[in-house]
């Protein structure tokens, strides 16, 4: 891959890459003039032992070998003596230098003087704004990648291109953001870019990626503008550090507490709501001798329509209460089905830490970008009580198990979630289908969930089978409508 000459010109700092014997491959122009030389090919063939700093080569190769045996960066303090004879303070970090075998053939150096300010913070800084060459900075421990003007990349390194779901930097050349992530996320980094080449003012930010492959990372970066010669800004330099795993921990952590919460609320909301008709029913059973049939029979229709008419309000009430309290920021035109239903997954693996539940997940991984229309809020709770109403189906089963997964078939996606769970009447089947209230079989339930799923269902346009048999378990199949991606 050809980089331009002014990418390794502007670095900040002294660079350097040496072969397994020590020998100097390359160097850029301020690492050429601190040896005493006026251009770096001058510096091709030479070792530490033909420099100023000769007594301290022995010192320099040990660090060396230390790296390439080791294969692990080191940051280092080098005190060597320069041409003019001046004694200078070195901060350094050294890296393994591979081929495109992933084979160690030697070791790269990257320095900055620190003689008047001996603080590791400068190279922190320095590492941060550094910019970039070929295949010696290819495998710094960090994301690097520069663009022109127009967000065309022009470059990257080993760890970038990796990131992008690409095997090698040269493959990015060429490439703008929405060829590599959709369309929303594309513009996101575009704004960002034009916003720091018109301002020229470099930026740390937290940036959320979404690739065309479904996959979603999230990357703490610095962005730089890029000068040319006539210092004319002429595009933009990044340096990424990956902390997806940190925030989907930390997004995990929230979801949870806010699912406890809204638990908490529909207990409370269950309880205000039935305690009453329980009171009546004690009522029922207490004077049951002294009533005549007909005013059993008027009494216990009574509360049943009571108990129906209560159902069906806490029902409504739950679904308009959850749907205020979730973040608005939450409310997508559309799902990346993939991402969210890892997600889902997730939780409720960590919610039902139960011996004797087997949840397995099977994604369609050549698909996991596949797209779906909907409220992404509303989808997660739909696919959140379907799940638990399958794991609470395997109560008292010795070997309960749930299969959670989706399949691509044409312009539609269906997902699938089975257990060998107790199973359904057919009559709780077709009430389901035609939206009528079930009575629940659960030993604390009240037969609230498949109201909101139904709705959920009907708002996305889509449909529900179910397959069930009573003591051998229930698959139910949601089949949805995919958004072609040009679309998104």
């Amino acid at each position: 891959m050809n980089i331009p000459n002014n990418i390794l010109m502007y670095i900040p700092g002294y660079v350097y890459w040496k072969d397994l014997n020590g020998v100097y491959l390359g160097c850029n122009q301020m690492e050429a003039e601190l040896a005493g030389l006026k251009s770096p090919e001058e510096m091709i063939g030479k070792a530490d032992y033909d420099f100023s700093w000769k007594d301290t080569a022995s010192i320099l190769q040990k660090t060396d070998k230390m790296v390439i045996q080791s294969r692990v960066p080191e940051e280092v303090i080098e005190i060597p003596t320069l041409s003019d004879g001046r004694t200078v303070v070195m901060l350094t970090r050294k890296s393994p230098l591979y081929d495109e075998n992933n084979n160690v053939v030697g070791v790269i150096g990257v320095s900055i003087d620190i003689t008047d300010r001996k603080t590791k913070e400068e190279l922190q800084n320095f590492l941060k704004t550094q910019t970039y060459i070929d295949n010696i900075l290819q495998y710094i421990p960090g994301c690097v990648y520069w663009k022109d003007i127009n967000g065309v990349y022009l470059g990257c390194n080993q760890m970038e291109a990796e990131i992008l779901g690409l095997n090698f930097p040269k493959e990015v050349v060429g490439k703008t953001d929405y060829d590599l992530l959709l369309k929303y996320a594309a513009e996101v980094i575009e704004k960002t870019d034009k916003r720091i080449m018109k301002t020229e003012i470099s930026e740390e930010i937290i940036e959320t990626g979404t690739f065309l492959d479904g996959r979603s990372v999230t990357l703490l970066t610095k962005k730089s503008p890029l000068y040319d010669e006539n210092n004319n800004v002429v595009g933009i330099i990044g340096t990424s550090m990956d902390i997806t795993d940190r925030r989907r921990a930390e997004e995990l952590q929230k979801k949870v507490i806010l699912q406890e919460e809204l638990y908490n609320i529909a207990k409370q909301v269950s309880h205000d709501i039935f305690s009453p008709i329980s009171s009546l029913k004690m009522v029922q059973f207490m004077s049951a001798d002294k009533l005549s049939e007909k005013e059993k029979n008027i009494l216990d229709l009574s509360i049943k329509s009571i108990e129906t008419m209560s159902k069906s309000l806490m029902d409504k009430y739950a679904c308009m209460n959850l749907k205020k309290m979730e973040p608005s920021q939450n409310k997508e035109e559309y799902i990346i089905l993939g991402l969210s239903l890892d997600s889902i997954v997730e939780i409720k693996k960590y919610e039902y830490k139960i011996n004797s539940v087997e949840i397995n997940y099977y994604p369609d991984k050549e698909n996991s970008s596949v797209c779906v229309k909907g409220d992404s809020s509303g989808f997660s709770r739909m696919m959140s009580n379907i799940i638990n109403n399958a794991i609470e189906s395997l109560e008292g089963k010795d070997e309960g198990r749930v299969d959670i997964g989706y399949i691509l078939k044409k312009d539609k996606v269906e997902i699938y979630v089975k257990d060998n769970g107790k199973g359904m009447p057919k009559e709780t089947i077709e009430k389901i289908i035609n939206c009528q209230e079930v009575q629940t079989t659960k030993k604390n339930g009240h037969g609230l969930g498949f109201g909101q799923i139904m709705q959920t269902l009907k708002d996305m346009n889509a449909q529900i089978l179910i397959n069930s048999k009573e003591n051998i378990g229930t698959e139910i199949r949601l089949i949805l409508n995919t958004i072609k991606q040009k679309n998104v």
